[in-house]
């Protein structure tokens, strides 16, 4: 399946100025957005070539999202008018869906593939309901939605950062719409026949994005994410669908684990460099700059697991 040429397109793009986990408030800007995957992209930035001609006039700022890049970027400079910050710098996993699942296995050391076998039998041998489903049709959204949500209350990702999967009617119909055109994949691991952890993933000119998930934390020492994500490769290797799966921004061990190439990827942010934009962008960077000292004095008086496992709790 081939890619969709990159272009310009408004959006509305919003500033997350938070302490640490705790969003304090947002700011919303009228924006220009590169719609590209980066995939499609080279590593450097300046391609393409940001309208800036249309800043000011159509829009108060212009993004381009998950760019790769090479070079040191400086989070800020200011020329020809223009302010650039780079809002934020990670690296994005994927596993390349070529191949067989037994290909992609080869990937680990014998040991984590040892590992990983070991959790998956374990789990599926814990008795006949112990299974993942797969939903993928308009009719099945409904009830893969009901079951996700039953999950999605129980997680630390919906108690404390209001990021669970949505049960509102507005969602199930993207769901259902993205059914229709066959562009979401929805899976459901199911203990004793009740669900104890979901994974949402739309997709997009051949590629599947990590999307909702969550796990019942009772469960935990059952690897439950571990094991629905090596089912859910197992399923998508042998449809051979999909180009790739994307597990999105952000880092964690988990994404690391699975996926089979990295690349280095940064949010990069274009204002006019009039007063306002630089007070908005200067807040931003304040407020990141205390969050980061925040986590580092805690890490070093050795209390930041403690804090964060307490805030999951609450």
């Amino acid at each position: 399946m081939s890619a969709a040429p990159p272009r310009w397109e408004p959006t509305t793009f919003v500033l997350s100025y938070r302490l640490g986990e705790f969003e304090l408030w947002k700011k919303s800007f009228r924006a220009l957005s590169l719609r590209a995957h980066y995939f499609d992209l080279t590593d450097d930035v300046s391609m393409p070539p940001p309208p800036f001609e249309r800043l000011g006039r159509e829009a108060e700022m212009i993004v381009t999202r998950s760019h790769p890049y090479r070079e040191p970027l400086p989070p800020l400079i200011l020329g020809d008018g223009v302010l650039r910050y780079v809002r934020s710098r990670y690296t994005r996993f994927h596993t390349d869906l070529a191949g067989t699942f037994d290909d992609y296995l080869a990937k680990f050391s014998a040991k984590s593939r040892s590992t990983l076998r070991r959790k998956v039998r374990r789990f599926t041998e814990l008795g006949e309901g112990c299974r993942m489903r797969e939903f993928r049709t308009p009719d099945a959204m409904e009830e893969f939605l009901r079951l996700a949500r039953q999950v999605s209350v129980l997680t630390y990702q919906e108690k404390l950062l209001d990021a669970g999967i949505p049960g509102d009617p507005e969602y199930l119909r993207v769901l259902v719409d993205l059914a229709t055109a066959d562009s979401v994949r929805a899976y459901i691991l199911e203990m004793n026949g009740a669900p104890i952890a979901y994974l949402c993933c739309p997709a997009t000119d051949g590629i599947l994005f990590y999307g909702y998930l969550g796990y019942d934390p009772k469960h935990a020492d059952l690897s439950p994410g571990t094991v629905l994500q090596c089912l859910v490769f197992e399923a998508l290797y042998g449809e051979r669908k999909f180009r790739a799966f994307d597990f999105t921004e952000g880092q964690g061990e988990h994404k690391r684990f699975f996926g089979t190439s990295q690349t280095q990827c940064a949010d990069i942010c274009y204002f006019p460099g009039t007063p306002n934009a630089r007070f908005w962008v200067g807040l931003h960077i304040g407020l990141d700059r205390l969050s980061t000292g925040m986590v580092r004095l805690l890490d070093r008086i050795g209390l930041k697991s403690r804090v964060k496992n307490f805030l999951r709790r609450i």
